[in-house]
């Protein structure tokens, strides 16, 4: 992850009336956290015992962490001990330095007089040890992913932490102020977020209106920050779940994050106006959600003109088939899949989700459907070279390929998003499959306007700061796979 700042800015006030403060009156302690902003992530960094407060491992030296809010965080709760002691009240420890020397690591033991418990916090968060005011607590410059909650984003990293010299190069490394434990709401990825930093609204702007989308958009993203390691994450590629070669799928799990209970699967299936595009594309999209603790699947499908309508739609259910059957040895749960389709992938979402009759027998139903981008009709206006190869040349039957008005079946929850910025006759669709949706289920379905993006954003938005499309993709899963466990609980 580039460490380029983008709406967060580094906190350069070093406030000393919260740094000089007691927090023996801040119940349970208080976090021991960096004054300054690293790695774009305002959450910061707070000194640590490894290992989760379940299995905590005292005898380890510290770390610190990206701050726990809003979750179980006795392992980094303090309190200042006066005259000169750092005491972790929900172990009754003290920070302890290994030797009072540089290179020393940091620990917590029982509390006692000894010179290595000894420490002063200055005016402008400088810990040192009070015999050497030479020597700071100093973050290491490299870091690791650490373990981290699911749905939890961006995902937690920890760094090593030791005593080295104090130097003005090292300051946003050496920096540490009291953090009161509720300063911060949880950054929990259930919870709404639509921040798109705002140097990317106007560049997507301006590439689409010079007419360049396709080619320029995604070059926006390629320097954007990342809310994960990509080497947190385990791809499992190509497997099969038809006989053509290009039904196949990569399942994405993350090597840190792994529950005990079965997680909701997210499928992403490409766009290509009908006759291109591949999943190697599209991985952003299955690692981002693979990193949150869920199972991400990176799926394609026959293209036209080999492939006819409505080939991509039975590709669709045959893919939700093969995951449904063997998603559970990658810890995911077979009764929570849930597509996305972008596109022309919204598009075959649509006719899988709306049209059950004319697919092939047998096909399952998805805990829900996610449409971005889509447009809905068989419009013989003006037909696309993509149209004309899937659904063919013969004009008289483009009305039965048409979703718009042919719905048949209401009772998958859905949701469509639409770009800003998309073309008004994909704007136009949405509006019309949408009235027609509410009329047939008497609700209207969920409905996102992407603001500042446009057709070609969405995707690599997924797994940056960028979180328009993220934040509502991961509410409606939230709150259907909540809906649906509370169901079958009765």
């Amino acid at each position: 992850m580039s460490s380029k700042n983008l709406s967060f800015k580094p906190i350069t006030i070093f406030a000393l009336i919260i740094i000089s403060l007691p927090v023996t009156g801040l119940a349970q302690g208080a976090f021991l956290k960096t004054t300054q902003v690293l790695d774009d992530d305002p959450r910061g960094y707070c000194i640590d015992v490894p290992g989760p407060p379940a299995n905590i491992r005292l005898n380890a030296p510290l770390q610190v962490h990206t701050c726990k809010y809003g979750e179980a965080n006795e392992d980094q709760h303090f309190e200042w001990g006066a005259p000169d002691k750092m005491h972790m009240p929900g172990y009754d420890v003290c920070l302890t330095a290994g030797n009072v020397r540089e290179g020393a690591q940091l620990f917590v033991q029982s509390c006692t007089n000894a010179a290595e418990q000894s420490w002063v916090l200055t005016p402008t968060g400088l810990l040192s040890p009070t015999s050497r005011p030479d020597l700071c607590v100093t973050l290491a410059d490299e870091r690791r992913p650490a373990g981290s909650p699911s749905w939890i984003s961006p995902v937690y990293h920890a760094r090593a932490v030791s005593l080295t010299r104090c130097e003005s190069s090292a300051q946003a490394r050496q920096q540490l102020r009291w953090g009161p434990i509720t300063e911060q709401p949880i950054r929990n990825a259930k919870q709404v977020g639509d921040e798109m930093p705002p140097e990317l609204v106007a560049a997507i702007r301006q590439v689409t209106e010079q007419g360049i989308g396709a080619s320029g958009t995604r070059p926006l993203y390629e320097d954007q920050p990342r809310v994960y390691e990509l080497d947190e994450i385990e791809v499992t590629k190509n497997l099969s779940y038809g006989s053509h070669e290009r039904q196949h799928l990569d399942i994405h799990t993350d090597r840190l994050r792994r529950s005990d209970q079965p997680m909701p699967v997210i499928m992403y299936f490409h766009g290509g106006g009908f006759i291109r595009g591949d999943k190697d594309g599209s991985r952003n999209v299955a690692d981002y959600f693979a990193s949150l603790g869920l199972v991400g699947v990176n799926a394609t499908y026959r293209l036209a003109p080999e492939a006819k309508f409505p080939d991509g739609a039975n590709d669709m259910g045959a893919a939700v088939a093969w995951v449904q059957e063997n998603i559970a040895e990658y810890g995911g749960d077979p009764s929570r899949v849930f597509v996305i389709g972008k596109s022309a992938a919204a598009a075959h979402a649509a006719t899988y989700a709306f049209r059950p009759n004319i697919l092939e027998p047998g096909m399952p139903t998805p805990a829900g459907i996610i449409m971005v981008s889509g447009t809905y009709g068989a419009d013989t206006t003006n037909p696309s070279e993509g149209r004309l190869a899937y659904f063919g040349e013969d004009f008289r039957r483009w009305p039965q390929f048409s979703t718009l008005g042919n719905i048949e079946r209401v009772n998958i929850p859905v949701m469509f998003t639409i770009s800003e910025l998309d073309s008004a006759s994909t704007q136009a669709s949405l509006a019309t499959i949408v009235s027609e949706v509410t009329q047939k289920h008497g609700q209207l379905p969920r409905v996102v306007q992407l603001v500042g993006h446009n057709h070609y954003s969405p995707n690599p938005s997924i797994g940056t700061w960028d979180t328009q499309l993220s934040a509502a993709i991961l509410h409606f899963v939230h709150s259907i796979a909540e809906s649906q466990q509370r169901m079958s609980a009765r």
